[in-house]
């Protein structure tokens, strides 16, 4: 996939871009009061690769996202060795998570292209980690209602896949109870997360981050996950 955009051009047109690079111009958790203009207390965890920040819309009280530092559209775009580390960043979050006594599900929409999306909502790569004291096999039973879902040995493996040999987008869920990936060419923008809230049973429209931030419970992860 051609890139022909250079950093500044990116972090001019993308918020994660900016909020990877801290850059002000688009970056929400500047323009919405999280945090200071130049601060970088939001971000968790930073490697090589990729930066780990409390999700804007936080659904539960332990809900991040792993961004990928390099612009491109999902983690079957991603190099070998960035999918290595990916799996290492993963896995600490969802220890972390499993270790505060609930379950981790980590799930991604999985853009192809600019018009295959996969329910994607922004046009950078980024995997969803949240806990739950909820069963993660019935969050997949209701997904599988609007999208089939196929059982995968290894998530980031298919969605390699999905890109590479299929040509188009796909949704992966990751839990305790397995991996599973599916085509998601007809998913709508935030599939995830209007199901994510209907399967917690919350309060009708909290799935769109953009009218229901969660700026205090966003606070509290900084605070407690630093």
């Amino acid at each position: 996939m051609a890139e022909t955009e250079t950093e500044t051009d990116m972090q001019d047109i993308c918020t994660f871009c900016a909020e990877v690079g801290t850059a002000p111009g688009a970056n929400l958790f500047y323009e919405i009061g999280i945090s200071a203009p130049g601060s970088r207390d939001y971000i968790l965890e930073e490697t090589p690769s990729f930066v780990v920040v409390p999700c804007i819309g936080a659904l539960v009280d332990t809900y991040v996202l792993v961004i990928s530092k390099r612009h491109v559209l999902s983690t079957g775009w991603l190099t070998a060795v960035e999918r290595t580390e990916l799996r290492q960043v993963l896995a600490h979050w969802s220890g972390r998570i499993a270790n505060s006594g609930v379950s981790p599900v980590i799930f991604e929409h999985g853009s192809y292209n600019f018009r295959d999306k996969g329910g994607a909502c922004y046009d950078h790569c980024h995997a969803h980690v949240l806990g739950t004291d909820r069963s993660p096999a019935t969050f997949v039973e209701q997904v599988r209602e609007d999208i089939p879902l196929a059982a995968s040995d290894d998530w980031l493996s298919s969605a390699q896949s999905a890109i590479e040999v299929g040509g188009h987008s796909y949704l992966a869920v990751s839990s305790e109870g397995g991996d599973y990936i599916g085509n998601s060419a007809s998913a709508p923008s935030q599939f995830f997360r209007r199901h994510l809230a209907r399967w917690l049973e919350a309060d009708e429209g909290v799935w769109d981050w953009l009218v229901f931030p969660e700026v205090t419970r966003v606070k509290k992860m900084i605070a407690q996950l630093a």
